[in-house]
């Protein structure tokens, strides 16, 4: 805590600012809502079971369908670990889960969520990076797949794109040699409005310190597989 004014106290707990009067009364609060296009939403819950656990993750909420709005936040809390942890008994490690809204176009709304678990005693922790891309319409999470015209065998144009981009990109130095045998049919991947972006985990082809290497691919490069047709692409185009 910290007194900011005579009668105003700054308070930063559990990774979230608040402000409070010397009577404990909340003047302001990081907000929980996120607007999006009416009547779309993303609110923001709380999972902390035990004071080694807690995880921020999304809730979407203005889907017409409540079966579908219900599967997809199940899904989300998956995806952000929110999972049965003891509450009276001190973890082996510690965990913090949080997300962030990193691209929404029409219908198309992407969350990057992002965890990070530190085992006692460990030299560091393990950071983890997941994308939810989501059709607002339906509820749809989509995988890469669904960006490409069946049989296109986009894993194959992929992975020649990465493999050229490691062998003529400085920047990509730090991929340990002879570790990318290319990408899979589930690589991680997001989006932006004009490119398509494939990473990997750290220690994947790359040190720890390297974070998540990530190769940029302009849609506008691929645009011969991409399924213009499908509902992936129609979602933010």
């Amino acid at each position: 805590m910290e007194v900011v004014a005579p009668n105003l106290i700054k308070v930063f707990v559990d990774q979230r600012l608040s402000y409070v009067n010397r009577a404990g009364q909340i003047i302001w609060q990081q907000n929980i809502i996120v607007p999006l296009h009416p009547p779309y939403r993303v609110r923001e819950e709380k999972y902390k079971p035990n004071r080694d656990y807690l995880v921020y993750y999304p809730k979407v909420e203005g889907l017409s369908n409540q079966a579908e709005q219900d599967k997809l936040n199940a899904r989300l809390r998956e995806l952000s670990q929110v999972k049965p942890v003891p509450a009276d008994q001190q973890l082996d490690y510690t965990y913090t889960g949080d997300f962030d809204i990193t691209f929404y176009q029409k219908q198309l709304l992407q969350m990057q969520l992002t965890g990070y678990n530190y085992p006692a005693g460990a030299a560091h922790g393990m950071p983890t990076m997941i994308y939810a891309i989501i059709n607002l319409s339906n509820g749809q999470l989509y995988e890469l797949k669904d960006l490409f015209k069946p049989n296109s065998d986009y894993v194959k144009v992929l992975s020649q794109i990465v493999g050229e981009q490691i062998k003529n990109d400085p920047q990509y130095s730090y991929v340990f040699p002879d570790t990318y045998t290319g990408i899979s049919a589930n690589q991680p991947f997001f989006v932006t409005a004009d490119a398509l972006h494939l990473y990997f985990n750290p220690y994947d082809i790359a040190p720890y310190a390297a974070g998540f290497p990530t190769f940029t691919i302009p849609f506008s490069q691929i645009m011969s597989i991409i399924n213009t047709e499908g509902s992936f692409w129609k979602a933010f185009y």
